[in-house]
């Protein structure tokens, strides 16, 4: 019969090991958001210099200021009707 727990454990060992050696060689570093290549860990924003990788970063962040507005809108129309029943003003 095979041993189940030996072989998950030799493949677990193996697996360990080349982490550690994948870890060992990389240097800490963060990526942009927007184009993904390395930047520097220290980096606040997650954004490397480029111009363009700065303004797609701005709208992106306009979108989802606006998306959040909208949902909070839609929610407010949505449980209006629903509360204003509720407390008999409707």
């Amino acid at each position: 019969m095979v041993d189940a727990k030996s072989i998950k454990d030799s493949v677990s060992k193996k697996i360990n090991n080349a982490r550690s050696r994948i870890s060992s060689q990389l240097p800490a570093h963060k990526h942009c958001r927007i184009c993904g290549i390395d930047i520097k860990v220290t980096s606040e924003d997650r954004v490397c210099k480029s111009a363009e990788c700065s303004t797609a970063y701005d709208k992106r962040g306009k979108n989802d200021r606006m998306m959040r507005i909208m949902f909070f809108v839609f929610v407010l129309i949505f449980f209006a009707p629903i509360l204003l029943r509720a407390i008999g003003f409707w």
